[in-house]
């Protein structure tokens, strides 16, 4: 999970993300993501309001307490705050991998962490400072599993366990093309061209490696238009990476426009050995533009669903 800080206020221009079908059996339209405030200072503006679902955790008996959800970490992590309170036993220090590199944290344990009647035992978490992570805690892949994930944006809630998918024609599914210790792929292009994705419901900005950016860059399928932009990760690290609108994003029948990505020397790519090829960590600024979206990790499927608000009336179907 990422935090943007604005460069350059020439970003804010940039900002204007629109979905639509990619084919005639999906005549659907999405709103643009809620703007920046322009009013706020260059340095300090965030990428634009994004909306964190998040899910009430227990620990230890104790709580709720709201914690993110992160399908792109593999380790969950506590905040130094909450970690202190409830007075968890401290372990040994671990490596953390985030967007600027690997960090030695300190980490403690639960002995119960829970979400309605699933428990997991024993759970080792990474600690982190709250003003980094921005909520008491997040649960990552250790925690999750194959469990199926539902952002619902329509009703502002996060649900865990199986799920059920739809099959009318506001709802696009992707198949699930690879795993990588746990990561769920999905296969994406990117102005036609074929493009590694991956869904990071635990960061704000989306970001891609400098092989997308390359080849972008040679299709003439970006802006030319870009802003200097400094990312900064759950650890405090910071990077800078450079922001442009990619012109096409298709996943599946929906094709994201104008999509604003920071490209860079994206540790996170590293870690996953996706620095070779051109990839995207597509996470919850896109993922906001939906009305849901469902990871169906026992389907091996990623459900996008649009809104009723945003059909094109005037659009023809088949």
């Amino acid at each position: 999970m990422d935090s943007p800080i604005l460069r350059r206020r020439t970003l804010a221009g940039m900002l204007a993300l629109a979905a639509v079908p990619g084919g005639p059996a999906l005549a659907r339209s999405i709103p643009d993501p809620p703007r920046p405030d322009l009013a706020q200072t260059a340095k300090t503006a965030p990428l634009g309001y994004v909306r964190r679902l998040t899910v009430k955790v227990r620990i230890n008996d104790l709580g709720p307490y709201p914690f993110l959800v992160d399908t792109g970490a593999n380790a969950s992590v506590i905040s130094s705050e909450l970690a202190a309170l409830l007075r968890l036993p401290g372990g040994r220090p671990v490596n953390l991998h985030g967007i600027a590199g690997p960090e030695m944290v300190d980490t403690v344990t639960a002995a119960s962490v829970a979400v309605g009647r699933r428990v997991r035992k024993g759970l080792t978490l990474s600690v982190l400072p709250g003003r980094y992570i921005q909520a008491p805690g997040i649960l990552g892949l250790d925690w999750l599993g194959a469990q199926g994930l539902v952002l619902d944006f329509a009703r502002d809630e996060m649900r865990l366990g199986s799920i059920a998918p739809r099959t009318d024609d506001q709802t696009v599914s992707v198949p699930v093309k690879a795993m990588r210790s746990g990561l769920h792929l999905i296969e994406a292009s990117v102005s036609g061209a074929a493009t590694l994705a991956f869904l990071d419901t635990g960061s704000t900005t989306t970001v891609g490696n400098m092989a997308l950016m390359q080849r972008a860059i040679r299709q003439k399928a970006i802006s030319s238009d870009w802003a200097d932009i400094e990312l900064q990760s759950l650890t405090g690290q910071s990077m800078t990476g450079r922001l442009a609108a990619l012109k096409t994003v298709s996943l599946g029948k929906v094709n994201l426009r104008n999509l604003p990505v920071v490209f860079g020397p994206v540790h996170t790519f590293d870690y996953w050995g996706l620095s070779d090829r051109p990839a995207i960590l597509i996470v919850i600024d896109v993922l906001n533009a939906f009305e849901s979206v469902a990871l169906d990790f026992t389907r091996g499927q990623v459900h996008f669903r649009l809104s009723d608000s945003s059909t094109d009336r005037g659009a023809a179907t088949s």
